[in-house]
Order: structure tokens, then C-alpha cells, then sequence
């Protein structure tokens, strides 16, 4: 799944990539270039959009492996893989365009 990633702190950051892993707490990102950790980034990708924290930056072949940390849990289940449970669940942080 394709992503763009913006920065929020740093204005500079902003670049397509594409999510790797996506967790209740945060996403893991491929991008094409080194991006500061410690930055807060939105990051867009279909109807959704979250707002997170850049809390890794690694080398991954040619490209980067980023870790983005988000404050309140990813809930939608066809997002996160989850059960039928989840989607009786609030979505706090994802938000529909």
C-alpha cells in the first residue's frame, strides 16, 4: 500500500513511500530516503490519514526503514488485520478525507 508522508515539525520532509507493517500502535514505512527521527509526520494513504511520531530510521537495502509511533491505538480492522471485534471500536486517529 502506497503512502505520503508530510512532515509536521520539519516542513522539508515529504516524500511517497509504502507500508511495510501496520500495527494498533504505529506503522513500520519503506521510503525512498532518510527522513530525522524524532519528527512528527502525517502520513496519507487512500481515504485514511494518521499523525505519529518518526521513532527509527534505518537503512534497508537502498531505501529506509521507518518506524512511525502513533499516540492513540489503529483500529480499523481492514486496515490492521484485525477480527470482527475491532470495528465495534472508536477509530481515534484515523480519519477519513
Amino acid at each position: 500500500m502506497f503512502v505520503t508522508i508530510t512532515g509536521v515539525d520539519d516542513t522539508v520532509v515529504s516524500m511517497k513511500g509504502r507500508i511495510a507493517n501496520l500495527s494498533a500502535h504505529g506503522l513500520s514505512l519503506i521510503l525512498p530516503g532518510k527522513v530525522p527521527s524524532g519528527i512528527t509526520v502525517n502520513v496519507e494513504w487512500g481515504e485514511y490519514h494518521v499523525q505519529g511520531q518518526l521513532i527509527y530510521c534505518q537503512p534497508y537495502g537502498s531505501e529506509y526503514r521507518v518506524g512511525l509511533q502513533v499516540e492513540d491505538p489503529i483500529y480499523e480492522p481492514t486496515l490492521a488485520g484485525k477480527n470482527e471485534k475491532a470495528s465495534n471500536r472508536p477509530h481515534p486517529k484515523i480519519q477519513s478525507k
